[in-house]
């Protein structure tokens, strides 16, 4: 029977991606521990934390998506900090952190009402797939600031002699989440802290796609890579190919930035919550054997969507579906931190787009100037019958 995992990237407000995935994949209704009951590893960081957190209160896919989508839910994540000097720099010169760490606790805990104060080592307690020896293993990251290295939360203790041991957390869910999802520089205004520790994001310790993260633990709990399986669902990532000659430059290309020590900060921040160029699904891919059952290419399925520019029947680049340029350049400019609404209606719209194969999804591997698939699918539905022929293994 091979072993299942969930991954689910970090990306704030972009999550509602991963939901709306979901629900695709089973349905509005579906409950989050049907969903889980799919699976026998599930590893999120940051957003997709959030979205774990929603599937562990057992809620329906539908109010999951409410998390992100309803307004007041994500300004209740999202709340202004209250340190005064924080504030001021931030909106005179729109760099540094702009919400409130305590506030976001507050707001995943009023979310998460049955789960987020029971400690991880018991979250999942009786949660398992149909013939499987062990209740699903949750594994969130997060980066520990003291010790300046990743730090993983867990629901039951992955290790023995050749691995070293890895502890259960007994951290609340809510808590874990929170460090999980503490995002730094542009975004939060202290780090989350834990008893005596103190956590960022787990993007800063490499993991906003957690998939890598995920396969280790399952080899270190015994699980032969051969044997492995995952589902990764990103949350929307910016590829520009390189300006062909034929076309003048614009807003569909990739081009050189400015440089120098304010931009570098800010886009130094910035990378430490993206994934280019995917390099864990890849490695992910590498560790568990590379190949997959027909029709799939690997035993780890990539799911995300990309904002680029799409070939039209001419070979012409051009925005995906009927946008216009300017409906794409500001769909690239969102923040991780959306809040107004219609920000989060484009981020919506671009997702319909994707489902319908009309926005492309990210392979693995790819050319990145023409963005031509190497391993991985350039469509949802693609990527949906790989997931579906992976799960056939049993």
């Amino acid at each position: 029977m091979a072993f299942r995992i969930l991954s689910l990237d970090g990306g704030g407000v972009w999550a509602l991606i991963q939901v709306r995935a979901l629900i695709q994949l089973y349905s509005p209704a579906t409950t989050g521990h049907e969903v889980l009951a799919d699976f026998d590893l599930a590893t999120a960081n940051s957003g997709g934390s959030i979205t774990l957190g929603g599937l562990l209160e057992d809620l329906p896919l539908s109010t999951v998506l409410g998390y992100f989508e309803t307004e007041a839910l994500r300004r209740s994540i999202f709340q202004p900090t209250t340190k005064a000097l924080i504030g001021l720099i931030s909106g005179l010169t729109s760099f540094g952190p702009k919400f409130s760490a305590k506030a976001k606790l507050s707001a995943l805990q009023a979310l998460m009402p049955k789960t987020g104060a029971q400690p991880l080592s018991l979250v999942a307690s009786g949660l398992r797939r149909a013939g499987a020896a062990n209740d699903l293993h949750v594994l969130i990251t997060s980066f520990d600031f003291d010790r300046n290295g990743a730090c993983f939360f867990r629901s039951a203790q992955a290790g023995s002699a050749a691995w070293g041991v890895g502890a259960a957390s007994d951290v609340p869910l809510a808590q874990a989440i929170h460090a999980s999802s503490n995002a730094p520089v542009n975004y939060f205004d202290e780090p989350a802290y834990i008893g005596d520790g103190r956590y960022w994001d787990g993007a800063v310790a490499g993991c906003n796609n957690p998939v890598l993260a995920g396969v280790t633990e399952a080899i270190t709990l015994g699980v032969s890579p051969a044997d492995i399986v995952a589902l990764s669902i990103g949350t929307g990532i910016t590829h520009l190919p390189g300006p062909p000659a034929q076309q003048p430059a614009s807003g569909l290309f990739a081009a050189r930035s400015e440089q120098g020590f304010p931009i570098d900060v800010a886009k130094l921040a910035g990378c430490i919550t993206d994934d280019p160029p995917d390099i864990a699904s890849f490695l992910a891919h590498v560790m568990t054997g590379g190949g997959g059952p027909a029709p799939a290419d690997s035993r780890i399925v990539r799911m995300n969507p990309m904002i680029s520019p799409t070939l039209d029947a001419n070979q012409n680049w051009s925005p995906p579906g009927d946008w216009t340029m300017d409906q794409f350049v500001y769909l690239t400019n969102i923040s991780m931190a959306a809040l107004p609404q219609p920000d989060v209606d484009y981020i919506s719209s671009f997702t319909a787009w994707w489902l319908a194969d009309k926005v492309y999804n990210q392979p693995m591997r790819m050319q990145t100037d023409t963005l031509s698939p190497e391993l991985g699918y350039r469509t949802f539905s693609g990527a949906w019958a790989a997931w579906n022929a992976c799960k056939a293994l049993g």
